[in-house]
This record gives C-alpha cells, sequence and structure tokens, in this order.
C-alpha cells in the first residue's frame, strides 16, 4: 500500500471516530443495591486549572532535560488521557497539551490517525511540527527511497490548513524531491505564517559539500523562493537553519526574513551555494543576528574575484569587511583552509564570544584532515590590530529598494583601506571548539596566546598537540602571562584523544587551580565518517 493510500485510509478512520456517537457510561452499582464511592485522594482535590498546568509540566519538563535522559519517561497526553474520566476531561480540554505533531518515516495509519487526532484537540493553539522522513536503510538513490515527492504532498494536504498556527517546523528527509515539494506548495502561504518563529530544512546528505561536488538531482536544482520570498510576511521567524537546502538567495526574496537572530547554512553544494554578493546582502538584512553557522563551504566566490564582495546593488566588486555587531556565537565548518581565511576575511564580529571551527572535510574523506596552520595563523593575525574602521557605506539609491534598505547602526559594509581590517576579537572569547582540527604546535600556541581569557575548550577529534600545549608552557614564551596557556581555562571537553594526556593535563600544577569542569568522551580517536556507508 503506497503512503499516500495509508493516509486517505488514516483520514476515514479518524472522521469515523469523531462521528460515533459515546455510548453513556451506566452506574456501577453493586449487588446489594449501594454505590461504591471511592474515596478521593489529594489530587482529585485540585482545581482543573492546576491539573492542566501539571499535565503540561509534565510532557514538557524532559525537553530541558540533560540529554542522558531515558526517553521511556516522557509522559505522552494520550496517556495522561487514558487514566480516570476526569483527566481525560481536563486533558482534552487542554489544547496546549497536544500542540507536538510528529510523524515519522515509515508512517503507519495509527500514527497519521493519532496525528490528525492532536491536530483537532489542539484547537487553536501554536503548533511545534516534526517531520522526519529518513530512512535509515536507504541505499542512496534518490530514485529509490520510500517517501517521494507525492507522498510529501499527501502530507502537505494535511499540514497546510493549519499552516496560520505554525510555531516551529522542522523537516529532515533523505533526498531533495520532498524539500522541493515542500517549498514549491508552501509558496503562497507566507502571509499566514504570522506565529512561525522556528524554521529547520534539512536534507540529510553532508557528502554535497565535499570540494568540486555538484548538486544532483539537476532537474530539480532550481532556488524557489522561501514562502514566496518578496511577496511572504513572516514578522515573528527568529531562527532559520537551511541543511543542504538552498533557496532563492537574492536579497529581494530574503527581505521579509529580516527579523532573524539565528542562521545557519550547512552542507549545501557549491553550485547552488549564493554568491559573495548575495551572501553579504543575506546578513544585511538580517541585523539582529546573534548567531551565524556557515557550515561545508561558503557563499562563490567569482574566478579572479577573490577577496572582493559585491556593492549594495550588486553592480560591481569591491574589497570589504561584514560588521555584524550584535553577532555573539559563530560556527564555521570549512573543507579548505585556504578558502576559509577567504571568506573569514569578509567578516567584523566586535561583538564575538563563542567561536567553533571543524574542518568538515576530515568526515567526507577517508583520509585524516589536512593541516589547517593557515587558518589559526590568520585568526591568531586578525585578532590582534584592529584599526580605526572608516564609516558604513551610505545608501544613496532613493528608489526605496528592498536591496538598499538596513540598518547601519547594527550592520556596516565598509571598504577596506589601509586602515580597516576584518576582526574576529579572540582576545574576548570565553568559549571555542575545535572539532577535527590538525595543525603545527607553533600555529595552536599562536591561537591559543591569542585566546587568553578562554574560560571554556571543546577538543573534538583534534591532533594530540592540542591538548599537549596545556600540560607544557611555550618553549619561548614573550610575556610572564604566557608562561601558562589559557590561564583562566575553567571547563574542559575531550573527545577522541589520548586518555592518558587528558589526564596529565587535568592533574597538571598549572591546571589543577582553575579547572573545575572536565569531562572526557570515550568515542574512538578516528571518528570520521565512513563517505560509503
Amino acid at each position: 500500500m503506497s503512503f499516500t493510500a495509508t493516509i486517505a485510509l488514516a483520514l476515514l478512520d479518524w472522521h469515523c471516530s469523531t462521528s460515533r456517537t459515546p455510548t453513556p457510561m451506566k452506574s456501577r452499582i453493586q449487588p446489594h443495591g449501594y454505590l461504591t464511592l471511592r474515596g478521593g485522594s489529594k489530587i482529585d482535590r485540585l482545581p482543573n486549572e492546576i491539573l492542566s498546568t501539571i499535565f503540561l509540566l509534565a510532557i514538557e519538563q524532559p525537553q530541558h532535560c540533560h540529554d542522558d535522559l531515558d526517553p521511556s519517561l516522557t509522559t505522552s497526553p494520550t496517556t495522561l488521557s487514558h487514566i480516570c474520566r476526569r483527566w481525560r476531561q481536563v486533558s482534552l480540554g487542554t489544547g496546549s497539551l497536544w500542540t507536538h505533531i510528529v510523524l515519522t518515516y515509515p508512517t503507519s495509519n495509527e500514527q497519521l490517525t493519532r496525528a490528525l487526532t492532536w491536530l483537532s484537540r489542539s484547537k487553536s493553539y501554536p503548533l511545534d511540527i516534526l517531520l522526519d522522513f529518513r530512512d535509515p536503510y536507504w541505499d542512496w538513490e534518490e530514485e529509490t527511497h520510500g517517501f517521494s515527492w507525492r507522498d510529501m504532498e499527501a502530507v502537505l494536504s494535511l499540514l497546510l490548513p493549519t499552516a496560520p498556527r505554525w510555531r516551529t517546523l522542522q523537516l529532515l528527509t533523505d533526498t531533495w524531491a520532498p524539500i522541493c515539494a515542500f517549498l514549491l506548495h508552501t509558496r503562497k502561504i507566507g502571509p499566514c505564517l504570522a506565529k512561525l518563529e522556528k524554521l529547520h530544512l534539512a536534507r540529510c546528505n553532508e557528502y554535497f559539500a565535499r570540494k568540486g561536488q555538484v548538486f544532483k538531482p539537476a532537474a530539480l536544482g532550481r532556488h524557489l523562493p522561501l514562502f514566496g520570498g518578496a511577496e511572504a510576511a513572516v514578522p515573528r521567524l527568529r531562527e532559520v537553519a537551511l541543511t543542504g537546502v538552498h533557496v532563492e538567495w537574492s536579497a529581494g526574496h530574503w527581505q521579509p526574513l529580516s527579523g532573524l537572530t539565528k542562521l545557519e547554512l550547512r552542507y549545501q553544494a557549491a553550485d547552488v551555494m549564493p554568491s559573495v554578493a548575495q551572501f553579504c546582502q543575506i546578513l544585511l538584512q538580517s541585523p539582529n543576528l546573534e548567531v551565524l553557522a556557515v557550515v561545508g563551504g561558503g557563499p562563490q566566490f567569482l574566478a579572479g574575484n577573490e577577496g572582493s564582495v559585491g556593492s549594495l546593488d550588486g553592480s560591481d566588486a569591491r574589497e570589504g569587511s561584514i560588521r555584524l555587531a550584535r553577532l555573539t556565537t559563530f560556527t564555521f565548518g570549512f573543507v579548505d583552509a585556504h578558502s576559509a581565511v577567504q571568506l573569514l576575511e569578509l567578516f567584523d564580529l566586535p561583538a564575538l564570544r563563542e567561536l567553533s571551527l571543524e574542518d568538515v572535510s576530515a568526515s567526507l574523506r577517508y583520509q585524516p584532515p589536512e593541516d589547517a596552520s593557515v587558518l589559526l595563523d590568520w585568526l591568531a593575525d586578525s585578532s590582534h590590530v584592529k584599526a580605526a574602521s572608516p564609516p558604513p557605506i551610505e545608501d544613496t539609491n532613493n528608489d526605496n529598494d528592498n536591496d538598499s534598505s538596513f540598518d547601519s547602526s547594527t550592520f556596516s559594509f565598509s571598504p577596506t583601506s589601509s586602515s580597516s581590517s576584518p576582526f574576529l576579537p579572540l582576545g574576548q572569547l570565553h568559549t571555542l571548539a575545535l572539532h577535527s582540527i590538525h595543525t603545527s604546535r607553533p600555529s595552536l600556541t599562536r591561537l591559543y596566546v591569542a585566546c587568553a581569557a578562554l574560560s571554556s575548550l571543546r577538543l573534538s577529534h583534534v591532533c594530540d598537540e592540542a591538548l599537549a600545549l596545556l600540560e607544557d608552557p611555550p618553549e619561548s614564551p614573550t610575556t610572564p602571562s604566557q608562561s601558562v596557556l589559557l590561564p583562566v581555562l575553567g571547563t574542559l571537553f575531550v573527545r577522541g584523544a589520548n586518555k592518558e594526556l587528558f589526564r596529565r593535563v587535568v592533574a597538571s600544577p598549572a591546571r589543577e587551580t582553575t579547572l573545575k569542569d572536565t569531562r572526557f568522551d570515550e568515542s574512538p580517536i578516528n571518528g570520521y565518517r565512513d563517505a560509503e556507508s
């Protein structure tokens, strides 16, 4: 039976179940003719409003607990509604209990019926929707996946009528066809999404980020605007994550998303990524960004135009820097260290507090990561020198075009000159994460010296030198403060490294007075994913 037919049967079953007339319950009378009255417990004396609040806490609490929490401890609204008659009445009358809608692959008739029931019971409350159509046994062929374009259309036929109530939406797939169907069928609902706050679209195939990889299937590669682009208005949308998903990048189509505080662009094929000018415009139109992730490549630099970006109207190219005054967290994953420097040269992040660096090519190839010294050296240099930057370019275009409207107090696009430079202030970082970074001892030393105020360090599958430097002082410290690298380090998390070396670092005299929180993950040191798995 096809997935679409399963949905049709689920709809039929659900309508039949909701149209049945409930049978009145009979009083239970004992053989002697006396009613049996059960003594009320303390919880039975609670008002319905308090009982409803307790139900909400019972459901929401596991979502905020530690990652190691047993999933079986999660309480379901269905469970609460089957305890007794009163609990059922209270739970069915509490619409906010039924707002988490989940569909997974393979989707059964029972699962779909449950989703329809929850949509009905949630009344007018905002919805949090998770659509996970990944198949762990998929053979990596686009055409053979069990979840197709038509299946996505069938799911949307159930969910689109509830679009005005979407609060969070997460769609995870293995192939592109369902993502393309979603973008196509939602291109006119932008004006309806008044409550949408978070959106995550993911084609979970990170291997498209490999160097030289192009987008497939080519026939479906066109750029579709997100929720209609320029015609959309999503006033509450604050977080957008696009993993392996490309959209129409032009500034006019991105302007309705100007309220973003978090943006993630991950694992895109190079030929569908935005150009450098488009990338700059996207950031320009999101002046409130606090969290940014660019993982697996980056915007496309035109051949022969390295180190330059387009002007505000895209008519020419010139060197410049992107100033994001509110950005505090930056995650950067690269496939080539030299290209990484080329992209980072665009940024001026004066409020940066958390930085994560990852060589993602290590997970896409059989061999270990390449030497990242050129990147670390550049970071150390860029954090030292920050001359006064020239004022931001003023908007001289009076045609009120979307491409040229921005708040220059929080974002500036400044031409570089001898008096300006990119700026990633490592000296004020409190958190640094290094993933699959292999480099030389001198480069790591320079990086640690630049991060003198660091209080939290996370090392995952890095070279031993990254950990050994925490035990041994620099060979030739230039200042007394360099006799111990990262002197105020209080938190150390290590995964996939030499455990004995970790123990020595934690027990060393230089660390025992400052390190308060340490953790070692036992996962194997060779943590690179098999490209053929």
